[in-house]
């Protein structure tokens, strides 16, 4: 038996000896299947497996995002927690020598063998994403009959105005996503138009929140991209100069009671919130009735010693 792990690329034609791995790093947090698995294989610049004995014991996917590289999908054995810095280092080592002075962003599933192994990477941690979870069969919250009286919520199907309710979700985004907005998306134009698509496709799944002919805030959701009878929810977004109304939490009413009524079972909205606390987000999710399902830390910076990695 070695002590020595190796190092394999995995694509479509061997995703499928990571899965039991994988399965059982997510079980409770993560539905894992192998067609997830394939996706994330399929749609990555590189995945990587650590090798040990014929079993593997690591497992990660890097991605190119327009300004940054992200590490995501982390898995590891926990008796070998160690071979997950390894694997990072050598799946980043992969890149174009271009791309290997960008920063990095590890994002590590909240498990003790996970944070243990990324943190020794030497990068920060910058935030949290919280999955929160509803079960729709039941009463969410109490939703008022009819909203504040400064303000309307309209389905976006009914109200048109695709760009505006965009603008206003990007604004009402900006205090804690500009991350997302400026390094995932690549800057204020490309985030406009993945959101705008988001409410071209569903249209009667968007709600906005109106002041006479402003759009000041929206919510929406779709069906989950891989899990039946799932509502994934786009969050709820109102601009900044009009928080603290409970435009929030009409929104929120809004687009759950439309996903119960729909016929999904459950919802799920990934949220920002420090590393420390929570942000105004994620409290009005849980207040609601939401429950964290699973927590990832966002470690980033830039990673020493990437190049040449064997």
């Amino acid at each position: 038996m070695s002590d020595e792990p190796h190092f394999i690329n995995i694509n479509v034609d061997n995703f499928d000896i990571v899965f039991d791995l994988v399965k059982s790093v997510y079980r409770g947090l993560e539905d894992v299947t192998l067609d997830s698995i394939k996706a994330i294989v399929s749609s990555a610049e590189y995945s990587m497996a650590a090798m040990l004995d014929g079993k593997p014991v690591a497992f990660a996917s890097a991605f190119i995002l327009p300004g940054i590289v992200e590490v995501r999908d982390l898995a590891v054995d926990p008796a070998h927690s160690d071979t997950l810095k390894r694997l990072v280092e050598n799946l980043l080592s992969r890149l174009e020598p271009k791309l290997k002075s960008r920063l990095v962003r590890v994002s590590a599933l909240g498990v003790p063998s996970i944070i243990k192994a990324v943190s020794l990477l030497g990068l920060e941690p910058r935030r949290r994403i919280l999955k929160v979870k509803w079960l729709l069969g039941s009463p969410i919250m109490k939703c008022a009959e009819k909203p504040g009286s400064s303000f309307l919520i309209i389905r976006v199907s009914e109200l048109g105005q695709l760009e505006s309710v965009a603008k206003a979700y990007l604004d009402g985004l900006s205090t804690h996503w500009r991350w997302w907005i400026e390094a995932d998306e690549g800057g204020y134009g490309s985030a406009l138009s993945k959101v705008t698509g988001w409410l071209e496709d569903n249209p009667s799944r968007w709600f906005a929140a109106v002041i006479g002919d402003r759009v000041i805030g929206a919510a929406g959701y779709a069906p989950h991209p891989r899990l039946d009878g799932v509502a994934w929810l786009a969050g709820v977004a109102v601009r900044p100069e009009y928080r603290l109304l409970k435009i929030g939490w009409a929104l929120l009413c809004s687009v759950l009671s439309s996903a119960g009524s729909e016929g999904f079972e459950e919802a799920v909205v990934y949220t920002y919130s420090p590393v420390i606390g929570l942000a105004p987000g994620a409290t009005l999710y849980l207040k609601s009735g939401g429950l964290i399902q699973a927590e990832y830390v966002h470690f980033e910076g830039r990673l020493a010693g990437a190049e040449g990695v064997a």
